[in-house]
């Protein structure tokens, strides 16, 4: 039985247009038969010249493309948001008569709403929606979500992720826990990945004259090797989990670059790509929670494009070997969001380099942020804190980049505190200066503008200065020149000049990552296929089964550091479909499958206040706990409920650290407290005594192997 996979995420402009969709390709017929079912007359060829040619049309016939019919009706859903948005509990979440549920959010000053069939757990559709903000960020910074001038590389890079991500979440337990795993290597190996990350952080500064660095070795979805130069801060654990799904969804970008007939380049839908082989890798349906009683996977028409490993070899055999680099925005132990150059040196077709080099000027876009963020916020809220304002004002200013901006615009240096005076006379000037800011009287409109033209400015210079030009990607010898469509002159060893010729500042090679492939495979080349090998092995079984008869399956996560540790669970049906027909693989899928089916229950009870959970069903026991402990070791009591709207995760919103404040509001160091999560099932036969105990020894073995 083959269903339907109804799924969407529709960002909204302004004036209630689709500025971004990002559906599924059942869903998009779904939608285009429903409206053809009201009357609609749809323009089945979104072009430019089409729609020229329809305006220019005598007929009396109104014919619509299909964003124009979806604002017209996804946007009566969006007022009635609105008008709940000021309550205490707005609406977030609708079932439409004819069963698809649609969810309500919001994306800075855009409206968004996500569709999505029964069948999508809502864990699942809660992180899709926290994923697409923080890829937003992660891309573009502190732009609003339409305004930058490399529209199409950004947003094929944010839907490939958004895909992938979507693609593998029920079948990758990582992905689930938003959580990095790092790969359990000997030392010898250990040693020579520490020395390789040395040798190119050298090279590097030679190249590049900075010092700040972060080198990563990736083998697949998880983390061989991190490395940090002496001054360098540690990203956070959420954009260090982004620049690991980032690097595994490249291979997908070429899907969305190749749909050239949409209307409007920040509009993608999924794809179908049919063959023979047939993955269910988008059912995320869970069962009840009274039993997890396994049923047959229902067959669902293929939403993405799904690839195997040798599809991906031989269709981007000479593509994947090309190096690239981009801007992406992190957030560092000191820094709200710092700009990272990102080169990426793909050494095979599992393990690739990713050397991210912080910019110079990484201290302005953090003040930037700060300010566009703030200035955003009082507009919105009608306020005017003269005395936050004036300090963040002169902070951007102090920089020497930003004047010269503002002085090539044709604007007074200091044009951002001219502007902010201008609005604190205003505001002095009024009767009652207490007040907030009222855009139906005079003085209060006026200072709104005022705000909201300094936002224009400081916007603006935000885009000049880390997205006009790229400054390391000159210096490693990658040609940025946007008035050029030259192509490189360095070539890849084996690679033509014709398949070189991509787009820009995407694909291109350059002499320094050239250089440094060359080294880094001739020092590494001889672990490459016991590294691969690792990666689909890590962690397995072998080590507790005399320590903890009965134990079955374990995730252990460690929030503080964002690794996750756990056994491989193969759980992809058509590898499933390959192995044998034993009675002994046929249970070990319904034990994967009813595993994954847990964790989703797990994140549900945890959303709902429950900091542990338990259940079993004729097979086996399932344990969930979550716990916090002090940097010395004490355990830290959960004395109340904790409940949220956002689901557990650390994308958009980290919802371990909302907890911990929710719990300890009075720490002052709150980095002190260090969170962690264990899932255990055993087998049903076990006493609940034993497994207690069982659990209690498992927490302390795992956080030494962690250490």
């Amino acid at each position: 039985m083959v269903t339907s996979c109804l799924f969407g995420l529709f960002v909204f402009g302004t004036n209630s247009s689709v500025i971004y969709r990002f559906l599924t390709d059942d869903l998009y017929e779904y939608l285009t038969q429903c409206f053809k079912t009201r009357g609609y007359q749809l323009n089945d060829d979104p072009t430019e010249d089409n729609q020229v040619n329809n305006n220019n049309n005598d007929d009396d016939e109104l014919t619509l493309s299909i964003d124009d019919a979806i604002s017209q009706h996804l946007s009566v859903l969006v007022r009635v948001h609105e008008q709940t948005s000021s309550r205490h509990d707005p609406i977030r979440r609708i079932t439409l008569q004819s069963g698809i549920q649609v969810f309500f959010d919001q994306i800075a000053e855009n409206n968004l709403i996500c569709m999505a069939d029964k069948s999508f757990d809502t864990i699942v559709i809660l992180k899709a929606i926290n994923l697409l903000k923080a890829l937003i960020k992660f891309h573009i910074g502190v732009l609003p979500f339409i305004y930058y001038n490399v529209a199409d590389q950004l947003i094929n890079r944010i839907s490939s992720t958004l895909q992938y991500f979507l693609n593998n979440i029920t079948t990758n337990q990582s992905i689930l826990f938003e959580s990095c795993e790092y790969l359990h290597m000997n030392s010898s190996i250990r040693d020579r990945c520490h020395e390789v990350c040395t040798i190119i952080s050298n090279d590097v500064q030679n190249w590049l004259k900075v010092p700040r660095k972060i080198i990563i070795i990736t083998c697949n979805d998880k983390i061989l090797h991190m490395y940090l130069s002496a001054d360098q801060s540690r990203p956070n654990n959420a954009d260090i989990f982004l620049l690991v799904l980032n690097n595994m969804s490249r291979s997908l970008r070429k899907e969305f670059e190749s749909q050239k007939n949409l209307s409007n380049v920040m509009n993608h839908r999924f794809q179908r790509k049919l063959n023979k082989h047939k993955q269910d890798l988008s059912n995320s349906s869970r069962t009840t929670t009274n039993s997890l009683q396994y049923s047959l996977v229902v067959e669902r028409a293929q939403s993405c494009p799904n690839f195997h490993s040798s599809e991906l070899t031989a269709s981007n055999e000479k593509c994947e070997i090309i190096h690239r680099s981009e801007v992406v925005f992190l957030r560092t132990s000191n820094k709200v969001i710092a700009p990272f150059t990102l080169f990426t040196i793909p050494l095979t077709d599992n393990i690739s380099v990713l050397i991210l080099v912080e910019w110079e000027n990484s201290a302005v876009c953090s003040n930037l942020y700060e300010l566009i963020r703030h200035l955003d916020s009082y507009t919105v809220h009608g306020l005017f804190p003269y005395n936050k304002l004036s300090p963040q004002v002169k902070s951007v200013e102090s920089s020497a980049a930003v004047r010269r901006y503002f002085e090539h615009v044709g604007h007074p240096s200091n044009i951002l505190t001219d502007i902010l005076n201008k609005a604190y006379a205003l505001h002095k000037s009024s009767t009652k200066t207490n007040v907030n800011n009222d855009e139906r009287h005079r003085n209060g409109l006026r200072i709104l503008r005022h705000l909201t033209e300094m936002s224009r400015l400081s916007t603006d210079a935000f885009r000049h200065l880390f997205f006009d030009s790229d400054e390391y990607a000159r210096r490693s010898g990658i040609d940025t020149d946007k008035d050029q469509d030259q192509e490189s002159d360095v070539q890849m060893d084996g690679v033509g000049p014709n398949e070189t010729k991509l787009r820009k500042n995407e694909y291109d090679t350059s002499p320094m990552t050239k250089i440094l492939r060359k080294k880094i495979i001739l020092r590494l080349e001889d672990w490459f296929s016991f590294i691969e090998v690792k990666s689909q092995q890590n962690i397995t079984m072998n080590f507790c089964r005399n320590e903890f008869p009965g134990l079955v399956h374990f995730v252990f996560v460690n929030r503080l550091r964002g690794q996750i540790s756990t056994p491989t669970l193969i759980i992809n049906d058509y590898q499933h479909q390959t192995l044998t027909n034993s009675h002994y693989n046929d249970f070990e899928y319904i034990l994967e499958k009813k595993i994954l089916a847990f964790e989703l229950e797990c994140l549900s009870t945890l959303q709902h206040g429950f900091t542990s959970y338990t259940m079993s069903d004729e097979h086996f026991t399932y344990n969930y706990t979550l716990r916090l402990q002090e940097s010395n070791g004490a355990s830290m009591r959960l004395y109340k409920a904790f409940v949220q709207s956002q689901p557990p995760g650390v994308l958009h919103f980290d919802f371990y650290k909302a907890l911990v404040d929710e719990y300890y509001p009075w720490l002052t160091y709150q980095s002190s407290v260090i969170c962690f999560e264990l899932i255990s099932v055993h087998l049903r036969i076990v006493p609940p005594r034993i497994v207690r105990e069982q659990c209690e020894h498992l927490w302390l073995r795992l956080m030494e192997s962690d250490e």
